[in-house]
């Protein structure tokens, strides 16, 4: 049985037309949240598991750098044509686990912002505090995590993707490892998502 940890079972979504989150736009909720006081005007942006790069396009758009990262063959194909497209966009093809900020081949740098929406929530939830961990080597030290978290929920962790999460729940993972910035409601949730997503602005903890 194919796991959300290989790029097969990614694929199969994409193929089998059952890519239930793709909105085939950027989302809503962070075109608003790009007016927010808090949204940064410049800095270089990392999108770990971008997909089809809607969201990680928009921030290419308002003029940021970004590298957008997955390992789906079919997303990565998109991500590719974005490239030729911006030339302040990059794609990768890579497990997002991999990342270093070492490595050129595996992005090579540290990013001023973190952005995820649903990548936390597709992820094997087992693997939650790893990611975390992917974030805070590639963010700067003064950079900031912007998370769009949902489903944000009480119930079942593992029915998904997109898996469950709890504000307490957060709150352990983060402990030591971020802190807390800023927690903004998402006005412009789809239908589906409203009230179930909240934007938090995370910093690395000192």
């Amino acid at each position: 049985m194919l796991t959300q940890n290989l790029p097969d079972f990614w694929e199969q979504f994409y193929t089998e037309r059952k890519a239930y989150w793709d909105l085939k736009k950027a989302t809503p909720a962070l075109q608003e949240f790009f007016t927010h006081p808090s949204c940064p005007a410049s800095g270089s942006v990392l999108v770990p598991g971008a997909g089809f790069g809607y969201d990680a396009e928009a921030w290419a758009l308002r003029g940021h750098q970004v590298l957008a990262v997955d390992f789906s063959p079919t997303a990565v194909d998109e991500l590719d044509r974005l490239s030729r497209k911006h030339k302040n966009f990059k794609s990768l093809d890579l497990d997002l686990f991999e990342l270093s900020p070492k490595d050129p081949k595996k992005g090579g740098a540290q990013f001023d912002i973190v952005y995820d929406y649903c990548t936390f929530s597709a992820i094997h939830p087992g693997r939650r505090d790893e990611y975390l961990e992917v974030w805070h080597k590639m963010l700067k030290d003064d950079g900031i995590v912007i998370a769009l978290f949902y489903p944000l929920a009480q119930g079942s962790t593992m029915k998904g993707p997109p898996h469950n999460m709890s504000e307490v729940e957060l709150m352990a993972r983060l402990d030591g490892v971020f802190e807390v910035a800023e927690r903004i409601p998402a006005e412009k949730s789809i239908e589906s998502r409203q009230g179930k997503e909240e934007f938090w602005i995370l910093k690395k903890s000192l």
